[in-house]
């Protein structure tokens, strides 16, 4: 009975992680229609995330403890820190290829993993890995060919990917002490500590938006914003390595949200590249825990 409610348990992690890619790939097109200043934008997508997790946090009985301010103190900087990254570089670069840079993060994974959390991958992982990122790499060189991209951006998108690794490790050590609820709440919440500073920093102002500018800062608070909660939840249900190929999906959604909202086409070898991901990532997410990371 307890390795059938593990098991569940494992199953409903995956399905979360699935789940919130597919919601938060669409985070980048959203906000690159916006016509709203760039860090003004995110903090009142962050704002109004917190304010939807707060409901959650009421809504479950949770009391308040240090202990989860604690454990989300560094979280919440960490991903202040790399969505002024991320989002500074998609208006530098193609939504595409930031994203695809993104991608990068399964070789990382794939070390941290090993180093510092006891997980040991299989060999046909590496594998598996490698032949995604053959096709990130066909994808984000045809990318090139648009004429939307520029190395700063790209660079950008690098760094951004950088601090959401280490994002990735905080989460998944604060998730072993607190729920993803509680979790998800403050992180957000000390978010905003980054992100108003850039914002006033660089004069964009905290004002509140208005009139259409609503339309996308509540897309993204409660649909991407749900999918970082579902992503939280997962990171108490599944290994990192799985949880960093998983993150490849993105590599899949995101370009058909970028055509269908920007007319940002993908080309024939674009097209190839993301069936190689895909390919890759199904092979490996229907395979059990233990063949995966050697955890049963």
């Amino acid at each position: 009975m307890q390795n059938n409610l593990k098991k569940n348990k494992v199953f409903l992690g995956r399905v979360s992680s699935v789940t919130a890619i597919c919601l938060m790939a669409l985070a980048p097109s959203v906000i690159k229609l916006s016509e709203m200043e760039i860090f003004r934008l995110i903090f009142w997508r962050l704002l109004i995330a917190s304010c939807f997790y707060l409901i959650l946090y009421i809504f479950a009985g949770r009391k308040f403890s240090s202990k989860e301010i604690r454990f989300s103190l560094l979280g919440g900087l960490v991903f202040g820190f790399q969505l002024i990254l991320f989002f500074s570089s998609i208006r530098e670069t193609s939504v595409l290829n930031a994203i695809v840079i993104g991608s990068l993060q399964p070789l990382i994974f794939l070390f941290i993993a090993t180093r510092f959390f006891n997980e040991r991958p299989s060999r046909s992982i590496y594998y598996w890995s490698f032949l995604s990122l053959a096709g990130a790499a066909l994808t984000i060189q045809t990318g090139r060919e648009e004429g939307v991209t520029s190395f700063s951006g790209d660079f950008l998108a690098f760094l951004g990917m950088i601090i959401f690794c280490l994002y990735f490790v905080v989460s998944k050590k604060a998730r072993t002490e607190i729920d993803s609820v509680p979790y998800q709440l403050w992180l957000t919440i000390f978010a905003l500590v980054p992100v108003s500073i850039a914002a006033l920093s660089i004069g964009e102002g905290l004002s509140p938006p208005h009139g259409e500018e609503w339309i996308p800062v509540l897309i993204i608070s409660l649909l991407p914003g749900t999918g970082h909660l579902l992503q939280n939840f997962a990171h108490g249900h599944v290994s990192l390595v799985l949880m960093g190929l998983i993150n490849l999906l993105a590599v899949a959604i995101v370009p058909l949200y970028a055509w269908w909202l920007l007319g940002e086409k993908p080309g024939l070898i674009q097209f190839f590249g993301i069936v190689l991901v895909i390919g890759t990532l199904a092979m490996v997410v229907s395979r059990p825990t233990k063949q995966l990371t050697g955890i049963g």
